[in-house]
């Protein structure tokens, strides 16, 4: 089969900053919480931990030299007898070893750090094996955003129906923590490397809730713990999954920077007198021409080591356009960017980095893209077939077939269409989407079929074309028992979902977003239900005319 030609664009770079509960403003957040390592910790009354499959948990944390014996970072209990647990053991002041259930047993030999720093530990949990006792699965421990080993075990337990504990562990046996904590998550999927490293970003750390750089997992949060209240006795689960925590004994302190601090701090003036590009610090804010602070931009140091190997730094800014980098090489650029506004390159001997701090001021770009007639041609020749290929594996399939879309975003020329087909699947694989290049047509089409599952997909128009977008993304005519779970229905349409004549649909773990008309369109359907999905920033929620439409748990904002 010919390969699909993957073609990126701007319309799946949403903002997640409405995802689940609460709005996360990272920029806002200075406070972590002190645990004394005697008798404080967090309880959380919820089966947080997933009972099957993939999942990851990270925590930052820096652990002082309290940490002797056996401590807890996070834990789960299952009176059953499956309970999750991680932490450490040490044996002196200043040095210790990963401590965990024995399903990760080759972890318990890597260190655990007691150096007064901060350290990102995150856990991937290989799950594809569900609850089966023979077969071998890999699982992963980072540090730092870094593969630090790879747990090779039999089968998997998992605690269920039981509670969450922060800083202690599960069974009342204490083992509490000493030291700081900033932020707890877990998501419902393996995180890749690339996303492990984008949210280390470089020990500055990175919102969960929005994607960014790498990172694309911002849907699958099903708990955060930024623990920014800086007061209270409570901490707010930002995922939008409700696990509210309560504090018992921990203190709130202030946590400006997970940064190592610098043993030496010179004025840029200084440190060009002595190395000529030697910027121990770098501080300053990135604003547009009206002084609106610009957020994520980039700003990236590039230079070589010992006058060969080339490195390279980069951090992002905060919302409020603040940046921060600590670099003792040497370094001979700095790039300034973000999409939209034109790229800045600097030397170190420019003047702007004569004191601190230095602020750089972006312009934008401009909006008069150059006509590239033989691209355009080789773009709507690959659309073309793109729409042959797909359209054909999906003609093809049989019944209890699944179809799997490959990864990356697929622009395609026309509708893509399931005629009269009973019990198929349509699945993305890890980040797929199908962009239809035609903002007058439906970009998928379910005709008179029964028992069809549609799901890990993003569907959406291409939003570079201009006129009105007038037709909806998904639209199913007639049929049955058709199952819609974790899919993105995009804006730049009209409708996000219409449906007519259908009998038992459900939308499930969705995400409806930039609709210009409705995110729901209902006509003659019965048992619909919309469970679990995120619906966002649409002109209304739903039009449906004798339709029996229920829905559950769901977050809307308009």
């Amino acid at each position: 089969m010919k390969k699909l030609f993957p073609i990126l664009v701007l319309l799946f770079s949403y903002s997640c900053m409405f995802f689940g509960g609460p709005e996360y403003d990272s920029a806002a957040d200075s406070t972590g919480l002190r645990f004394d390592g005697l008798n404080d910790y967090i309880l959380i009354e919820e089966n947080v931990i997933p009972d099957s499959g993939d999942y990851t948990l990270s925590v930052w944390l820096k652990a002082d030299s309290g940490n002797t014996g056996a401590r807890t970072i996070v834990s789960q209990s299952d009176t059953a007898g499956s309970p999750f647990y991680f932490g450490s053991n040490s044996a002196s002041d200043t040095s210790g070893t990963i401590k965990m259930t024995d399903e990760w047993k080759d972890l318990k030999s890597k260190d655990f750090y007691m150096d007064n720093n901060w350290h990102y530990y995150t856990i991937v949990n290989d799950g594809t094996i569900g609850d089966s006792a023979t077969i071998i699965d890999t699982s992963a421990l980072y540090i730092d955003g870094v593969l630090i080993a790879k747990s090779m075990g039999q089968g998997k337990s998992y605690p269920t129906d039981e509670k969450f504990f922060i800083a202690t562990m599960w069974d009342n046996s204490g083992e509490y923590f000493s030291g700081l904590i900033d932020g707890v998550s877990i998501w419902d999927r393996k995180l890749t490397p690339d996303e492990v490293s984008s949210l280390y970003n470089s020990g500055v750390g990175m919102d969960p809730t929005v994607d960014t750089l790498n990172y694309v997992a911002s849907s699958n949060l099903i708990g955060f713990w930024p623990f920014n209240e800086g007061a209270d006795s409570s901490v707010t689960d930002y995922s939008g999954s409700g696990y509210d925590g309560q504090i018992i004994g921990a203190s709130w302190v202030n946590v400006d920077t997970k940064l190592a601090p610098v043993l030496e701090t010179v004025s840029l003036a200084e440190a060009d007198d002595q190395t000529g590009s030697n910027h121990i610090e770098l501080w300053g804010r990135v604003t547009d021409g009206n002084e609106k602070s610009l957020y994520q931009a980039s700003i990236s140091l590039t230079g070589y080591h010992n006058e060969e190997f080339q490195w390279n730094t980069s951090v992002l800014t905060n919302r409020r356009g603040n940046y921060e980098i600590i670099d003792c090489q040497p370094w001979d650029n700095l790039k300034v960017s973000l999409d939209g506004y034109e790229t800045q390159v600097y030397l170190p001997s420019d003047s702007i980095f004569s004191a601190l701090p230095a602020d750089f001021v972006l312009e934008e770009e401009s909006l008069i893209p150059a006509v590239d007639s033989s691209r355009y041609a080789e773009l709507a020749q690959q659309a073309e077939e793109n729409y042959e290929l797909i359209q054909q594996m999906i003609n093809s399939a049989r019944q209890n077939e699944v179809i799997s879309i490959p990864e990356g975003v697929h622009t395609v020329s026309r509708s893509i269409v399931i005629n009269r087909k009973t019990n198929i699947t349509i699945q993305g694989i890890l980040s797929s989407g199908i962009i239809l290049s035609d903002i007058h047509q439906p970009v998928f089409i379910i005709n008179n079929s029964s028992n069809i599952v549609l799901q890990r997909l993003s569907l959406g128009h291409d939003p570079s074309i201009i006129g009105d977008h007038d037709s909806e993304v998904l639209r199913i005519n007639e049929g049955n028992n058709i199952y819609i779970n974790s899919c993105e229905i995009s804006g730049d349409a009209a409708i996000g979902v219409k449906a007519i004549g259908v009998q038992s649909l459900t939308i499930v773990n969705c995400f409806v977003h930039d609709n210009s008309w409705f995110a729901f369109s209902f006509q003659k359907c019965d048992n619909v239900k919309i469970e679990h999905s995120r619906i966002i920033e649409n002109q209304e929620v739903m039009y449906k005319r004798s339709s029996d439409v229920a829905m559950y748990s769901n977050i809307i904002k308009d």
